[in-house]
């Protein structure tokens, strides 16, 4: 599982424990000759040049629903990466040519909901050694024009539905000069972003605004057709390049934008691979590409081969989504896998009658099956109980992976025995690209996020103000500290908040986290939501969150202390 690197202790800081696949702290040589998500982007094309790609889902434009996939292959994916490319050249040339970011690299700002035009986009950038930067599609105006001013935006593409704000605060935005929707502005091929607009509002009204406001208003089939009638030489990224500026949440202070380079994003995502080693993967999309994990989880799947299906669009319709793709993989917060266990545990093991007995019974067989052989399947019970189960999620999920917040024992055995399928939990941040520990394949156990992902070396150091000391025992406990190539490269224009966060060649966490007998990870709490009771005790208000949690009448939790 783990490997405990002899010698490693310092007084007030744990030792070094690492992968115990890769006890050198490296990643071995496969897929070393790949350093650049572009080159990643490149293997896919090399690995399934034929294969379904990137699905969108058929729009209809009478109800809103979403019919069937329609499939990009990767062949298809990469001349589009050519021409849209090709079209981006121009466009900074024409209308941006002094645009200048991060190590003086250009800067292309995305704002959308999952779709396969953000990774394409995100492809066309990397593909002339510009990078992107995700705007987070859900949060508040004033996080969009802080992002788009810290960040140096000057060209942004974002869906159609994102422009008319944009165009509405531009006098907040001085710098951005070309806007470029993902959508066609005569609403030719409509979807979920289109619905309220036609071609009169936009095609001639937004172009209309825009060019009253000196903004360059574009959709992407005009630059495409830019870059197919005067194509230009790509210029592929180096390791040491920037790939992207991934902006925080802000729910530690200001926002902050986490620069990361090629080689650091390519480390991350090869090291979770080694984790899961998945080969033809189907990958539901839905969780902000704005943000690392989904990007994370989508570039890892690509060194064994993947199909990326994006969701329609509307949350409450993701069991609609999944029926529809049949993913194999999915990457889900605690709050999608609660409530997906609420769901298909009160119909089951919480259901009256005979068919809550015969469901609970079955349950309790496959958990003594699964505690003595490590087997997720019952020849039995699967046929006349869960297949059902599983048939809600497309049937043929086989990973689930959780991050962002523990989930509960009891979620995750449930998942496991309805399902049967793996989960795990991870632990990552913004600025390790999600990277950082995950629980590897055959691992069933709980409450614990996993062992370092290979090529990732983790120690904690202490924090007597708060009680939590590497000198604890039974279990070490203290600042859960990573070393890696993936970890960030600064905070863009906040060198101060860069050393902050560093301590050596270490990034502090700021997560206080125990290390387990059995070499595994426990998370505790971050330390800035530690608070004091009346006996001066340090309580951990996730960990009360998460008891409260599993009692069957309790849906979701807040616990706030008042010292």
């Amino acid at each position: 599982m783990s490997f405990k690197v002899p010698g490693s202790e310092i007084p007030g800081y744990s030792a070094i424990y690492r992968n115990g696949q890769f006890e050198d702290g490296t990643q071995g040589t496969e897929f070393a000759h790949i350093t650049t998500a572009y080159e990643l982007f490149q293997h896919q094309l090399a690995l399934a040049p034929k294969s379904e790609f990137l699905g969108t889902r058929q729009f209809n434009t009478a109800d809103g629903s979403h019919g069937a996939y329609e499939w990009m292959t990767t062949t298809d994916a990469a001349d589009y990466v050519e021409d849209f490319g090709s079209g981006l050249d121009h466009v900074f040339a024409k209308h941006a040519p002094d645009s200048q970011g991060a190590a003086g690299q250009q800067p292309v700002g995305i704002y959308s909901v999952n779709r396969a035009e953000w990774l394409l986009t995100e492809f066309s950038a990397l593909r002339s050694r510009r990078y992107t930067v995700g705007i987070c599609d859900n949060v508040s105006l004033e996080y969009t024009d802080y992002v788009i001013n810290h960040a140096d935006l000057s060209v942004v593409v974002c869906s159609l539905d994102m422009i008319s704000p944009m165009l509405d605060r531009t006098t907040l935005t001085p710098g951005l000069r070309v806007i470029i929707s993902m959508d066609r502005l005569d609403c030719s091929r409509p979807n979920s972003a289109t619905r309220a607009y036609c071609a009169e509002t936009a095609d001639i009204a937004l172009r209309k605004r825009a060019k009253e406001l000196g903004i360059i208003l574009l959709d992407m089939d005009e630059v495409v057709e830019m870059g197919r009638a005067s194509p230009t030489d790509a210029q592929p990224p180096k390791p040491e390049d920037v790939y992207t500026v991934c902006y925080t949440s802000g729910t530690t202070g200001a926002q902050k934008g986490a620069i990361t380079s090629h080689t650091g994003f390519v480390h991350a995502a090869r090291g979770l691979y080694f984790m899961f080693c998945l080969s033809n993967s189907t990958y539901l999309s839905y969780a902000s590409l704005s943000h690392s994990m989904d990007r994370y989880a989508s570039y890892m799947l690509m060194f064994g081969g993947v199909r990326i299906g994006y969701f329609g669009g509307d949350f409450t319709r993701m069991v609609d989504d999944m029926q529809a793709l049949r993913p194999t993989i999915i990457f889900g917060f605690p709050v999608l896998l609660n409530a997906i266990y609420d769901k298909m545990a009160k119909a089951t093991i919480g259901a009256s009658g005979i068919k809550g007995m015969i469901s609970r019974f079955a349950y309790r067989s496959k958990q003594k099956r699964l505690a003595s052989t490590g087997n997720l399947d019952h020849w039995l019970w699967d046929r006349l109980v869960f297949s059902k189960l599983a048939a809600v999620l497309g049937g043929r999920i086989k990973t689930i992976a959780s991050g962002s917040n523990s989930l509960s024992a009891e979620v995750m055995g449930f998942l496991r025995i309805a399902l049967s399928c793996r989960v795990g939990q991870g632990y990552g941040l913004t600025e390790t690209m999600a990277s950082g520990t995950g629980q590897p394949m055959g691992d069933h156990t709980s409450g614990n996020i996993g062992v370092p992902n290979p090529g990732t070396d983790i120690r904690l150091r202490s924090r007597p103000e708060l009680d939590y000391l590497v000198t604890d025992t039974p279990c070490p406990r203290g600042e859960f500290m990573i070393r890696s190539k993936s970890v960030f490269v600064e905070y863009y224009k906040q060198p101060e908040r860069t050393l902050e966060a560093m301590d050596g060649e270490w990034l502090a966490t700021g997560d206080i986290v125990q290390i387990n007998p059995t070499g595994t990870f426990t998370f505790i709490s971050r330390a800035g939501n530690l608070f004091k009771n009346h006996l001066s005790l340090w309580i951990s208000p996730e960990r009360l969150e998460d008891v409260y949690s599993q009692h069957p009448l309790v849906k979701a939790t807040f616990v706030h202390g008042n010292s």
